[in-house]
C-alpha cells in the first residue's frame, strides 16, 4: 500500500492542475515558476507584479496564473472524478511521476494515467513506425518486440494503426509490459478501433496522457505527444516510416533528449516506407540490420559493458550515449 509520504496531497494536485489549465503557460514556463518560486502553492501566493517581471512571462501571462486559483473547488471535483474513471492526476513533484521524463526541459506538468505507472520503472523501449506499413514491417516488429520483451523490456509505442498496434499487441502476447501515450484525453481512445487494445493495456500496463481536459486527437497534439514516447524510453526505434512520418518526430524529440536512437536497415529496398529510417541512419542513427535482429538486441541488452556495440553497431553522435 502506498504511504501518506508517497503522493502529493490532494490541494498540491489542484494547484497543479489548475497552473497546467492556463493557455499559454506550457511546461517551460511551468518549470520555471517552480525553480523560481520553490513550491506550486507559493507560486500562486506571488504578487503580481513579481511574476509579471520574470523572464518568459508578461503582466498578462500573470493574471492568468493568479486567476487561475478562483477555480480549485472545479478542479477538485474534476480530479475525484477521474480517479472514480479509474485516471490517476501524476504532477511533476509526485513520486510517481516517470524518473525518466523528469530531466526533460518541456516534459508535461502534469500526466493523466490509466493502469500502473509504475510499469516503466523498468528499462522501456520505444517501436514506432508507419500506420501504413508492408507485411515486412510488420514482421520485424513482431520479431523485434518479442526479442525486447524477452530480454525484459517494457515497449512503449503511441497506439496508432499499424507498427504502434503490433508492437503493444507482441508484448501483451509474449507476457511483456507495455505503455501507449495518447494526443488526446483518456475518456476517449484514439483510434476508436484500437479501444479493445486500450483496455487491454492497461490491465497490466499504462496509458499516458498530458491532456487532462477534453481534447481532441489534432495532428499537432498526435506529433508533440512523440515527446514524451521518447522521453519514456532508453532508446526509440523506428521500424518503417515516409521522410515525414510521425515516427521521424519521435526519432527527433529522442535525438533532442540525448537518448538513443535506431531505424531498421532495409539497405537497398526501393519503397516509400524505407526512406525515412534511412535518412535516420544518415544523420547518424544506429542502424538495425533486418536479417541480424537478435544479435543487435542481445547486444543493446549488454551496452552498458560491451565496448564491441558501440563499434558495431554505435556510430557519429550516438557514441556518446552509451
Amino acid at each position: 500500500m502506498e504511504t501518506a509520504s508517497a503522493k502529493l496531497p490532494e490541494t498540491a494536485k489542484e494547484f497543479w492542475l489548475a497552473l497546467a489549465s492556463v493557455e499559454g503557460i506550457g511546461p517551460v514556463r511551468i518549470r520555471y515558476l517552480l525553480e523560481r518560486f520553490g513550491t506550486i502553492e507559493k507560486v500562486f501566493e506571488a504578487d503580481l507584479l513579481e511574476i509579471s517581471r520574470l523572464p518568459l512571462f508578461d503582466p498578462l501571462l500573470a493574471s492568468k496564473v493568479l486567476k487561475a486559483r478562483i477555480g480549485l473547488a472545479d478542479l477538485h471535483q474534476h480530479i475525484e472524478w477521474y480517479e472514480s474513471q479509474g485516471i490517476q492526476i501524476i504532477c511533476l513533484q509526485d513520486t510517481t511521476y516517470p524518473e525518466q521524463l523528469k530531466p526533460i526541459s518541456n516534459a508535461p506538468a502534469v500526466l493523466a494515467c490509466r493502469g500502473n505507472p509504475r510499469i516503466i520503472q523498468k528499462p522501456t523501449v520505444a517501436i514506432v513506425g508507419s500506420s501504413e506499413p508492408t507485411e515486412e514491417g510488420i514482421r520485424v516488429t513482431l520479431e523485434l518486440a518479442t526479442l525486447l520483451v524477452q530480454a525484459d523490456y517494457t515497449i512503449a509505442s503511441g497506439l496508432a494503426q499499424g507498427i504502434d498496434t503490433t508492437a503493444h499487441l507482441t508484448a501483451l502476447t509474449n507476457g511483456g509490459l507495455t505503455c501507449a501515450v495518447l494526443g488526446n484525453d483518456l475518456m476517449s481512445i484514439y483510434p476508436p478501433e484500437n479501444q479493445r487494445l486500450a483496455e487491454q493495456i492497461y490491465q497490466s500496463g499504462a496509458i499516458f496522457s498530458e491532456h487532462i481536459f477534453p481534447t481532441v486527437p489534432s495532428p499537432a497534439n498526435l506529433s508533440v505527444r512523440n515527446r514524451i514516447i521518447s522521453g519514456l524510453s532508453l532508446a526509440t526505434i523506428v521500424v518503417e516510416s515516409a521522410a515525414s512520418g510521425g515516427a521521424m518526430r519521435a526519432a527527433a524529440f529522442a535525438r533532442e533528449q540525448d537518448r538513443f536512437v535506431c531505424a531498421i536497415d532495409w539497405g537497398n529496398r526501393d519503397h516509400l516506407m524505407a526512406v525515412g529510417t534511412r535518412q535516420l541512419i544518415k544523420s547518424g542513427a544506429v542502424a538495425a540490420p533486418v536479417e541480424g535482429l537478435a544479435d543487435f538486441v542481445e547486444a543493446f541488452t549488454k551496452s552498458d559493458s560491451t565496448p564491441e556495440f558501440q563499434a558495431t553497431y554505435v556510430q557519429g553522435e550516438q557514441m556518446d550515449l552509451f
